[in-house]
């Protein structure tokens, strides 16, 4: 995908979450361990019906 979107499947439920980089930054934990080129943040599935996965998504880091 794109700089300003992630999608990937569940592997607990199978639910298809996507992801625009705002809600990463807002909503995601960011990791201990980092890149000097991206950020690792785990993010729970969106899955409205109820799911306690985390994955872990890589993101790139952007020049201020």
């Amino acid at each position: 995908m794109s700089d300003d979107h992630e999608q990937y499947t569940c592997p607990k439920c199978g639910y298809l979450n996507l992801w625009t980089r705002a809600e990463i930054l807002q909503r995601g934990k960011e990791e201990i361990y980092r890149g000097d080129n991206e950020v690792v943040y785990s993010l729970r599935c969106k899955n409205p019906q109820g799911c306690d996965q985390r994955m872990r998504i890589a993101v790139k880091r952007r020049e201020k």
